[in-house]
Parts: C-alpha cells; sequence; structure tokens
C-alpha cells in the first residue's frame, strides 16, 4: 500500500500533503537551475558530430522507467525510512535536470544580448551611472533589463521543472514519501467519493494554474520563433572547466538514474528470466498485457501527433491541458465518462486512449519544436533532389541516378536528415504512453488490466526474481525493439 494509505487519508488533509510538495518542488528547482546552465553551455561548446550523443545520454534519466527506479531503490527507503525524502529528492532531481536543460536550450534569445549587458556593466561602472540610479525610473529600467533577460530565459524552465517535481507519483509511492498523487491513490483505496474526490481536486488544479499559464504564455509567444535557437541563443562559453562539468553531471546522472537502478535488481533477475521461460502461462499472460499496453500507446501517440500540428488559434489551448498530469485528466475522465449519456463507454478504451492523447499533446509540441529547431532544411532540399529529379522533356519523375548503390546512400541520408527525428520523437511519445501509470490505474478496463497496475501493485509486497524478470521484459523488450529497427533501417538502406 503507499505510504499515506498506512497511517490513513483523513491522517493528512491535502492542503498539507500539497505544501509539502509545493516545498519540495521549488527546494529542488533552486537547486537544479545551475546545474542545467552548466550542461546547457557543456552542450554548446561540442562539435556538431557529438551533440546527438550528449542529447542522448542526458534524456535518458528521464525517459528511464519511474516505476523501476522507485523498485529497485525501495529497499533502501523501507529499511531507513528516514533517508527516504532524501532518496526521493535526489532521484526526483535526476529526473528534472534533463527537463530544465531542453527548456533552456529550446527556449529563443533573450532581449538583451551579450552586447546590451556589456554596455550596461560599463554604465554601471561609471560615475555617472552611480548617480543616475539613484532615481526611480533608472531602477525600474534595470529591472526590466533583468526580467526580459535572465529571468525570461529561465522562467520556461523553473515552470517545466516545477510541473515535473510537482505531478511526480511512482517514486513518492514506492519509496513511501508524502506527495498528493498518492494521496488520492490512497483515497480511492480507503473508499472516497467520487464527488469529495473531484472536489479534493481544484486544490492541485489550482496551485498548478499558475505555471501552467506561465508556459503557456511562453509557447505562444516563441512558438513562431523558436527555429534556430540551439546555435545562437547565446556566446559559447570559453571555460573548458564548464564543459567537463557539465559532462560530469549527465555522467552521474545516467549511473545514477539507469546503471544502479538495473544493477540493484541483481544477478537474481537472470533467474526470474530462466523460471519466465519454463512458464507457458506467465508468459502468455505478460505478452497479453504489453499487447494491450502496445496498442493503446500507439493509437494515442499517432493521435496526439497528428492533432498537435492541427489545433489553430483558441483550440491550440487544448494542446496544454496534458500539464495538469495524467492523474488529474484521469480523475477528470472517471467523472464525465459516468455520466449516464456516456457510461456505456466507460469500461471501454476509448477514456483511456482520450487521456493518454490529452497528456501527450504538449509533449509531441514541444517534441515538433525541438525538430524544428535541429532541423536541416537545406540539406534535406539537396536529399531530395539527389534521390528524385524531374525530367523537362516528359514532365514526369525520372531517376538519372542509375547506380542502386549511390541510390541507397542517397536514401540513407534523406532517412538520416528527415525521417529519423521523427521516428525517434514518435518513439519517445509512445514510451511515455506505454509507461504511464495514473491513466492505466484509473481508467484500464476490466478485462484488458495493463502489466503495469499489477507491477506496481507487486512491488509494494518487496522484490523478487520473478517480478523483476516480469518487469525487466515489460520494459526492456520495446526499447530492444527499437533499437533493432533502427539497425536493420541502417543496415538495408
Amino acid at each position: 500500500m503507499p505510504a499515506v494509505a498506512q497511517v490513513g487519508v483523513r491522517a493528512l488533509t491535502l492542503a498539507a500533503v500539497c505544501w509539502w510538495t509545493l516545498a519540495r518542488a521549488v527546494v529542488l528547482c533552486l537547486l537544479a537551475w545551475p546545474v542545467c546552465r552548466w550542461i546547457e553551455q557543456s552542450f554548446r561548446m561540442l562539435p556538431a558530430t557529438w551533440r546527438p550523443w550528449y542529447l542522448a545520454g542526458l534524456i535518458a534519466p528521464a525517459c528511464f522507467p519511474e516505476l523501476l527506479v522507485g523498485y529497485a531503490f525501495r529497499h533502501f527507503a523501507v529499511a531507513r525510512p528516514d533517508l527516504a525524502e532524501g532518496l526521493c529528492s535526489a532521484l526526483l532531481l535526476i529526473r528534472m535536470i534533463p527537463v530544465g536543460t531542453i527548456a533552456l536550450l529550446a527556449t529563443p534569445r533573450s532581449g538583451p544580448d551579450a552586447s546590451a549587458w556589456h554596455c550596461r556593466l560599463l554604465l554601471n561602472r561609471s560615475g555617472l551611472s552611480r548617480f543616475r540610479l539613484r532615481t526611480g525610473r533608472d531602477w525600474i529600467e534595470l529591472a526590466r533589463c533583468y526580467w526580459h533577460g535572465s529571468l525570461m530565459r529561465g522562467l520556461p524552465a523553473f515552470g517545466l521543472m516545477g510541473i515535473v517535481a510537482f505531478q511526480e507519483f511512482e517514486l513518492a509511492a514506492l519509496l513511501q514519501t508524502l506527495s498528493w498523487t498518492d494521496w488520492f491513490v490512497a483515497a480511492r483505496w480507503q473508499g472516497l467519493d467520487r464527488d469529495e474526490m473531484l472536489h479534493q481536486s481544484l486544490r492541485p488544479v489550482l496551485w498548478q494554474l499558475p505555471l501552467l499559464l506561465g508556459v503557456l504564455a511562453w509557447v505562444s509567444r516563441t512558438s513562431q520563433r523558436m527555429a534556430g535557437t540551439v546555435d545562437d541563443v547565446m556566446e559559447r562559453p570559453q571555460s573548458v572547466r564548464v564543459l567537463w562539468f557539465g559532462a560530469i553531471c549527465v555522467s552521474v546522472a545516467i549511473v545514477v538514474g539507469c546503471v544502479i537502478p538495473l544493477t540493484l535488481m541483481g544477478w537474481r533477475t537472470f533467474d526470474g528470466l530462466a523460471l519466465l521461460a519454463r512458464q507457458r502461462t506467465q508468459q502468455l499472460g505478460l505478452a497479453r498485457e504489453m499487447l494491450i499496453s502496445s496498442a493503446v500507446a500507439t493509437c494515442a501517440t499517432g493521435t496526439a501527433w497528428v492533432i498537435s500540428s492541427r489545433l489553430r488559434g483558441m483550440f491550440s489551448s487544448l494542446l496544454y491541458l496534458g500539464l495538469f498530469g495524467s492523474l488529474l485528466l484521469s480523475l477528470g475522465a472517471v467523472a464525465i465518462f459516468q455520466w449516464p449519456l456516456l457510461r456505456p463507454v466507460y469500461d471501454t478504451p476509448i477514456p483511456w486512449v482520450l487521456v493518454l492523447t490529452l497528456w501527450l499533446l504538449p509533449r509531441a509540441a514541444l517534441l515538433k519544436a525541438w525538430l524544428q529547431a535541429f532541423r536541416n532544411d537545406t540539406g534535406i532540399y539537396v536529399a531530395e533532389l539527389a534521390c528524385r529529379t524531374m525530367n523537362p522533356k516528359e514532365g514526369t519523375a525520372a531517376p538519372r541516378i542509375r547506380s542502386s548503390s549511390k541510390m541507397k546512400r542517397r536514401s540513407s541520408l534523406l532517412w538520416h536528415l528527415r525521417d529519423q527525428p521523427q521516428f525517434l520523437a514518435m518513439s519517445l511519445l509512445w514510451y511515455w504512453a506505454y509507461c504511464d501509470l495514473p491513466s492505466a490505474y484509473m481508467l484500464s478496463p476490466s478485462g484488458m488490466a495493463s502489466g503495469l497496475v499489477r507491477l506496481y501493485n507487486f512491488m509494494h509486497f518487496g522484490r523478487s526474481a520473478a517480478l523483476s524478470a516480469e518487469a525487466l521484459v515489460f520494459f526492456g523488450i520495446p526499447v530492444v525493439g527499437w533499437f533493432l529497427l533502427l539497425m536493420a533501417n541502417r543496415k538495408f538502406r
């Protein structure tokens, strides 16, 4: 059972739990901010050939299944409850840093550039500046420079990191620390009335609203200026220490957030895999659960990817409903689909797919903006011309390259520049939907239970070789499948 359920829903009010979660989120954002800046600067110092690998290492801890991380470190939290909060905060900090760094890299150039700040510093050092700054107007102008400079660039990163820290669920539940998300799950276990639960959910919605409105205003303002910001947001730092410090931070995040959880699952996991290979019934059940989760994630990913680029005007605000988190969206879907008119649809995968689609919409929009920032339009256009040219006499497409090997090389170049980034972005969206626990926990139909819910329930009772093997198979098979697809495409193109 979750931590809050052990002491009772009524023992801790939702307001107290929300205040604790908010305070933890603010402290973690302040700790993560300088690290995000160092990693951002080190990223800009790297040559273009190394940046994709650096970026993959940066986002790996944030994409690693949170359920596996909580499961791996759970025995430490149970053995030392006094250290559980610090352990949960440290693990959450590692997952927040990639989010803040990506937001910084995607944020356009601020108003005052480096030259403007240099002139302002020279003006501050002069006697005239010391005399002029005694007036209130000059203080206001200086505050505006800070607001439109570093503060404006930092607000999106703070907002997104705050949302990630405030909405986390699996780590708090498995490590037995306080969180408002765990409060709601415990309330459902103890039979809290549905109307009362919806009433209580207004509190975290209102608490997140300022952050969500800030992120919405930032995206609306910068969506048209996102392209080209990765290379020219700021001057490249000259200190090599920044590069090494950023690389060390990324390496530590990979080790703590990915390598150590896999190691802590132990060598007995191989014994569990051997045991799973001999149990036909368990294999069929796990395969069925994976197929159900895969089908739902595929429907939600495809819908979110298409809708994210089609919404315009006032309907574009639907893109940011997902920032409220899948738990709050699931609670709203439970209430809406229990209306008499929609009740026949409640015990179907439709509410589950709908919630996942809304939850993926802002992520799809951010990934598309990120792809646009990295997109090499000139290279794509040249690769398309190399693969297909027009015959001016017949007016139809006719290949001018007779050699099949050359054609394959040009097709491979087009795949690398245009198609592979979109495939990776959609794969990441799919994996997020595949690993989302709150929506599966609240909305999976009775005959289509997700494997996530079963694994989550058993993880509260301790670690075993069989459970570790099933978790590794459930989360690892999709990653291995993507890797094999990429390798096969690279070989045959």
